[in-house]
Parts: structure tokens; sequence; C-alpha cells
């Protein structure tokens, strides 16, 4: 099987977004994803949102989208992976490897500091799949949300 990992282009945004949608699906929100398509061309279009595509033979199967944080403790970057997803078929088939090659293809590119990700609690599989990969499990912060709108 060959996977390419390709930006995400103008065209391409319909199923990066369908892709990501399927993700919001497999996690239980859809009720609260309420990012529309439009919105997500725009966030990709102006750069906000970095979005990319992976291929299987040809066939879109898995979609990563991230953007830059900063950290005021060295004044560097963060490269944050918000999506990061395979279609359930293609789940072992060295997707989610490949993916996170581009993501410090990108950070060492961009003289990021870390690459940073959030993964469901229930998630135990792919909290393994990123250990296997060199990610560790942050005991050192927590988490805490505000909810504005």
């Amino acid at each position: 099987m060959l996977i390419e990992i390709k930006s995400v282009s103008s065209s391409e945004t319909v199923t990066a977004y369908g892709l990501t949608r399927e993700l919001m699906e497999y996690h239980n929100a859809l009720d609260i994803f309420t990012m529309k398509q439009e919105r997500f061309s725009e966030l990709v279009k102006t750069g906000a949102l970095m979005s990319f595509l992976a291929y299987a033979d040809g066939e879109p199967v898995g979609v990563m989208n991230a953007f830059y944080k900063l950290t005021t403790f060295t004044g560097r970057k963060i490269f944050y992976i918000e999506d990061l997803y395979a279609r359930e078929k293609c789940r072992g088939c060295g997707i989610g490897g490949k993916f996170l090659e581009k993501a410090k293809e990108i950070a060492v590119e961009n003289d990021c500091e870390q690459i940073e990700l959030k993964c469901a609690l229930w998630n135990k599989k792919s909290a393994g799949f990123y250990k296997s990969h060199g990610m560790f499990h942050d005991t050192e912060w927590e988490v805490y949300t505000l909810n504005v709108s």
C-alpha cells in the first residue's frame, strides 16, 4: 500500500472537512462539532489551520489538522496537532506514523520546540500509539477549559 501525505489544497478542503467530521463522529462529538465547511476552508486558505490528507493508493483515508502555539517559557513555537485520524480500515497501516513524520518535519523546519496533542482518556489504543512514537504523557500539567459562548 502506497501512503502519501499531502498538504490540503483549496480543492481538497471538502475531503479534509469530511474526514474531520468522521473523527468527530468517532468521538461521539457531533453534537458539539459546529464548524461548517466554509469556515474550515477559510481557516485553511488563510493559513490559520494547516490540514494534511493521507492517501492510500490514491484514496483519501486520513486527516491531520494542526496549528502553531507559542510558549512564553522559551518564546518558541509548538506544533499543535488538533486532529489526527485514519479511517478504521486503514488503522495499523502506517498512516499515523506518516502523519507524525510530517509533523516532525514541519516542526524542525519552523524552529518549533515540540509537538503537542490531546488524547481522549478513553482512547487507550491511540495513547499507546503516541507513546510508541516517542510522545510522552505530561503529568506535570492538567488542562482546564472555560467556555465563553
